[in-house]
């Protein structure tokens, strides 16, 4: 957008195009569909302009994706590649967004799992939780008897479940929408980052930092690949290129030195 006008773009895509053609730009996978407001506003707090942007976002997302949700129920009559006309559905298969985003759309606030049950003081547990299921996450907006329109108690309310105040999410009115399917793990952070900021630390940990960074110094350079003349522990500001890089090499260079029993 330009001067001091911004929005949200809403784009749309089909889940049956390959991946490779459809990261590409040129291919034109995508559609611009619609430009989500971002308006300022007057509440005095700001928890609670927060909880309005939210629930503004649902309510765009209902009206803008609504001939979606009427196909998914009843179906539509569509034209194929080749031209013939078939009955196609259109159910919500992901939803790409980051993990905040991610979490204002499973209705849940901040430090929470917009996956599972799990908040922030359960994420190192050896476990997997619950998933946050679709009827999991109306359940608990149907046992919030505060009045939605009353921004603060409702918000009060919500704390108990760990939910964000929106009172109306706009997948309850997708059939078969469950924010614990369509909300896709984030490459960079989930995988990548997660790889560096954990596991590497665990590699150095149990294989001494000299070491590590020695066996990625003699390694032959390939190319294609990226050669850590100096190693690896003293890197600073990497992106998530270089922890995809790293990750090519982990494996078989920690092969054998680590300790059965730590």
């Amino acid at each position: 957008m330009t001067s001091a006008r911004v929005a949200h773009p809403l784009l749309l895509g089909l889940a049956n195009i390959r991946m490779h053609t459809r990261t590409k730009l040129s291919s034109r996978a995508f559609l611009l569909t619609a430009l989500l407001p971002i308006p300022q506003y007057l509440h005095p707090n700001q928890r609670m302009q927060g909880v309005l942007k939210d629930r503004l976002i649902h309510e765009c997302l209902v009206i803008v994706l609504k001939p979606l949700m009427i196909a998914a129920e009843i179906g539509i009559m569509m034209s194929d590649p080749v031209g013939n006309v078939r009955h196609c559905y259109t159910p919500l298969a992901a939803y790409i967004v980051d993990t905040p985003e991610a979490c204002m759309l499973a209705c849940v606030r901040g430090k929470t799992s917009p996956f599972t049950m799990a908040s922030y003081l359960e994420f190192g547990d050896s476990f997997c939780h619950p998933e946050r299921t679709r009827s999991v996450t109306l359940e608990q907006l149907a046992n919030i008897k505060a009045d939605p329109n009353n921004l603060e108690a409702f918000f009060e309310a919500c704390a108990e479940y760990r939910l964000n105040g929106v009172h109306a999410p706009f997948w309850m009115y997708w059939p078969y929408a469950d924010p614990s399917v369509f909300l896709t793990l984030e490459s960079l952070h989930h995988w990548h980052k997660e790889f560096w900021d954990h596991d590497l630390h665990w590699c150095l940990v149990a294989v001494g930092a000299l070491e590590l960074d020695f066996r990625f110094s003699i390694l032959q350079p390939i190319t294609g690949y990226h050669h850590f003349s100096c190693g690896i522990s003293k890197l600073k500001q990497v992106t998530g290129r270089v922890h995809r890089d790293v990750q090519r090499y982990i494996i078989g260079l920690i092969a054998g030195t680590a300790p059965l029993v730590l």
